[in-house]
Parts: C-alpha cells; sequence; structure tokens
C-alpha cells in the first residue's frame, strides 16, 4: 500500500514537473516570440529613423546647399555692387582728379582741391548756351600766388629755354596790399561786370592759395576755348617815380603762337585805351614782346594788363581803394567791348 501511494505521489510530482516545464517553454518562447517582435520592430524602427534621419539630413542637406546658394547670390550681388561703388568711387575719385587739375577755372569755386566738379559741370553747360546765343566767353587771369612751388617751366611749347613757373609778385609802398591780392580783388569785380553784360567768365585761380604755373594758366583758357585771355597784374620799380599802366602782346613772329598776334594787339590795345580813359592813368602802350610764358603759351587772344605802379605811392594807394577799383574794372570791361565791337 505504501508502494502504491509512493508510486502515487511520484507520478504526481512528474506530472507537475512537466507542466511546470512546459509553462517555463512556454513562457520561454513567448519571451522569444516578444523578444524577436520586439527586435524586429526595433529593427524596423530603427530602420525607419535611419531612413528619417538619411531624409531629414537630405532635407537639411539641400536646405543648407539653397541656402548657402542664396548666400552666394547675396554675396556676389554684394560683391557686384561694392565693385560698382568702387568703380563708381573709381570714376569719381577719376572725376575728382581732373577738375583739381583745372579747379582753378570753376565758377564760385575757391577750394584748389577742385572738389566742386559738380559746378565745373554746370558752369560747362552755361558756356554752351551762351556760346549758342552769341556769348563770348573771357577767362580772367589774376597773376601770381601765395604759393610757389619754384618750379620751371619751357618759355613756350617745345621751347628749351626755363623760366620760373610762378612768383609772388609786389607789394604796394602805401597801402601794404600784395599784388596777389590786388590782382584778385580787381579780377573778382571784373567778373561780376562782365557777367552783368552778357560774358561767360572763368578764372584762373579763386583764392590767393593756388599753386598754379603761367603755362597752366594759359591752359585753362586753352581748353575752354576762350574768346579772350585777360591778365591782370600790377607793376613794380625800384624807382618810386614810374607811373602809368602798359599791356602786353606777343610779337608778329612769335615762334609759339604767331598765328593770335594780331587779334592779341587788336585786344591790347582796346583794353589799355578803356583803361587809361576810365582811371585817368597814363598810358605807356601796348608792350610786344615773347618773353612772356603766359602769352607764349596761350592759343586764344590774349593781352596782359599791368595796371599801375605799386611802387607809387599814389598809384598804389588809388589801385588799393575799393571805389577805385571800379574804375579799373569799367575801364578793362568797356575795352573788352569794345574789342568785340570793332
Amino acid at each position: 500500500m505504501k508502494h502504491i501511494l509512493r508510486k502515487t505521489i511520484v507520478y504526481l510530482i512528474s506530472i507537475l514537473l512537466t507542466l511546470s516545464l512546459v509553462g517555463c517553454g512556454s513562457t520561454s518562447s513567448d519571451d522569444d516570440v516578444g523578444t524577436d517582435s520586439r527586435r524586429e520592430n526595433w529593427g524596423e524602427t530603427t530602420e525607419q529613423a535611419e531612413e528619417t534621419t538619411e531624409l531629414t539630413t537630405v532635407e537639411e542637406s539641400t536646405k543648407i546647399d539653397a541656402t548657402k546658394t542664396e548666400a552666394d547670390k547675396t554675396s556676389d550681388s554684394d560683391s557686384d555692387e561694392k565693385a560698382s561703388t568702387d568703380d563708381s568711387a573709381s570714376t569719381d575719385d577719376k572725376t575728382s582728379s581732373d577738375d583739381s587739375t583745372a579747379s582753378a577755372g570753376t565758377d564760385g569755386e575757391s577750394d584748389a582741391s577742385g572738389s566742386s566738379s559738380d559746378t565745373a559741370g554746370d558752369e560747362d553747360d552755361n558756356i554752351s548756351t551762351n556760346k549758342s546765343t552769341g556769348g563770348k566767353l573771357i577767362v580772367l587771369d589774376p597773376g601770381h600766388s601765395n604759393v610757389v612751388t619754384g618750379n620751371t617751366e619751357p618759355l613756350g611749347p617745345g621751347s628749351g629755354e626755363m623760366k620760373a613757373a610762378d612768383s609772388t609778385g609786389t607789394h604796394g609802398v602805401s597801402s601794404g596790399l600784395s599784388e596777389i591780392e590786388l590782382n584778385f580783388q580787381v579780377a573778382t569785380k571784373l567778373k561780376t561786370e562782365l557777367e552783368a553784360r552778357g560774358y561767360t567768365v572763368l578764372m584762373t585761380r579763386y583764392d590767393n592759395n593756388t599753386a598754379i604755373s603761367c603755362s597752366e594758366r594759359a591752359q585753362i583758357a586753352n581748353n575752354a576755348g576762350a574768346d579772350a585771355f585777360i591778365r591782370i597784374h600790377a607793376d613794380g620799380s625800384e624807382s618810386s617815380s614810374s607811373s602809368g599802366a602798359m599791356a602786353i602782346c606777343i610779337t608778329p613772329s612769335n615762334p609759339y603762337t604767331a598765328s593770335t598776334y594780331s587779334a592779341s594787339r587788336k585786344l591790347s590795345d582796346a583794353v589799355l585805351n578803356a583803361y587809361v580813359a576810365s582811371t585817368g592813368f597814363s598810358s605807356r602802350g601796348v608792350w610786344e614782346t615773347d618773353t612772356m610764358t603766359g602769352n607764349n603759351w596761350s592759343n586764344v587772344p590774349c593781352t596782359l594788363i599791368e595796371m599801375g605802379f605799386m611802387t607809387n605811392p599814389n598809384e598804389d594807394s588809388l589801385m588799393a581803394d575799393s571805389a577805385f577799383q571800379q574804375k579799373i574794372v569799367t575801364g578793362i570791361a568797356n575795352g573788352i567791348d569794345n574789342y568785340f565791337a570793332n
């Protein structure tokens, strides 16, 4: 009986163990399936993630490339704009450099740097308009300057003879006024008078500190195509009794610009005669000489007027007087009128 009971117990234990093992195997299988499923799902998820990442990377790369391309375009545009600005600046700089060379011929401009290129352009328009309506262009040359370079230049085009390119001139024994300032005062007032009479007027300098040589003064008149080039000076002498006014022009045999002699002589006579009539100064006549650099370089009718002697106390005091300067201006302007009228 005990033996049967023992067998039964063993049998039951075996069944329980079997069931237990079956249960464990089922659980393991489920776990394995779950694990495999999870692994498969994880693999799919990983692949999807990788694909998504790759897609995102491609999209981002595309966006980056597009952004870079747009940036490059912007950069190129900026570069082109800068280049255009540089070209414009270069053109402006170039334009600012050309106006500086001829700065003495810009109306209303007293800066030797030639910064007012717009003014020069306006004047060019005025010149063209006035010429088309019969107006005349006069270039006034107030002699000398406070700024002297000490350079030399040819006496005339192609000449081997050299002369001082510039000088400071003389001084008033009574007024203490420099010839530089006297010439400038008269030229400025003469410009106003001539413009009131319908002329177009340029000056070779608009202040007393412009460094400009005699040949450069003449070139301003040449380049402008002036109808008359009026050079304004005052005389000086070791003798305080020297007096009177004089005009200077080239000779008929001038080796540089003889073709202008007839007109230059006519202009000199007209200006000197009207000048002495207006001022009451004595006339010392017209001196024909080829020793004046500014006259030799002029391709247009040219005269140099010596208004009087600053070394003569009486004439110096008169020429420094503002009211008397108006007589000087009227005389020269009348002479220019007479030159064109005849």
